[in-house]
C-alpha cells in the first residue's frame, strides 16, 4: 500500500502594514501615479518637502542687485487684474425667440446651475449652463429677461457674494455699457 507524506503546515499569513496616508503597503507608495492626490500628500509628509502648487508659488524674479521684479507680460506689459463684472445680453433666434445670456457670475464666487435654477424658477423659462465659444461657463435663459435680470441678481447675491449696481453691465450693439447708470 502507499505511504502517505506528513502533513505539511500552510506557511503563516505575512502581517503587512498600510500607509495610513496613502492607504496601501508602504513599499508601494514610490510606485503610485505622480499626479495623484496621495502620492502628492505622501511625498509632503516626508521629510517636509514642498509641494509643486508652494513651489511655484514661492518662485520671484530678481534684478541684477538681487531686488524682486514684479511679472510681467511679454513686450514689457504689466498685467492689470481686472475686477469681476456680470454682463447681460440678449440675442435673438428664430425672428422673435429671445436668449438672455449671463456672463461673470462665477468670478464672485457664485455656483452657476444653483444660479441657473433659481433663474429658471423666477423667471418661469428653460436655463441651463453652458459654455461659450471662449470655454468659459455662462448661463442660458430662455426668453428675454433683460429688465428684470440685473435686480434679481443685486436682490439675490448682493449681498452674500458683494455684487454691487457698478459691477452690472448689458451689451447695446456690441458695446458694455453699465445697467444702471451712474447713480
Amino acid at each position: 500500500m502507499a505511504e502517505t507524506a506528513p502533513a505539511v503546515e500552510p506557511p503563516a499569513p505575512l502581517q503587512v502594514e498600510y500607509c495610513p496616508i496613502t492607504g496601501v503597503p508602504a513599499e508601494f507608495n514610490d510606485l503610485l501615479p505622480k499626479d495623484s492626490d496621495e502620492y502628492k500628500r505622501w511625498k509632503a509628509s516626508q521629510g517636509g518637502e514642498v509641494s509643486v502648487e508652494e513651489a511655484a508659488a514661492a518662485l520671484t524674479l530678481k534684478d541684477k542687485d538681487g531686488n524682486e521684479i514684479e511679472k510681467q507680460l511679454p513686450g514689457g506689459k504689466k498685467k492689470v487684474k481686472t475686477k469681476p463684472q456680470v454682463i447681460v445680453d440678449k440675442n435673438t433666434r428664430n425672428k422673435k425667440k429671445a436668449i438672455t445670456t449671463v456672463y461673470g457670475l462665477d468670478g464672485f464666487g457664485v455656483k452657476l446651475a444653483e444660479a441657473a435654477k433659481l433663474c429658471g424658477k423666477k423667471f418661469a423659462s428653460g436655463a441651463a449652463v453652458v459654455k461659450s465659444p471662449s470655454e468659459k461657463d455662462q448661463i442660458d435663459i430662455q426668453g428675454d429677461c433683460l429688465e428684470r435680470l440685473p435686480e434679481f441678481i443685486l436682490k439675490t447675491y448682493g449681498e452674500s457674494k458683494g455684487i454691487t449696481k457698478a459691477d452690472l453691465f448689458f451689451v447695446e450693439g456690441k458695446k458694455k455699457v453699465p445697467y444702471f447708470p451712474d447713480e
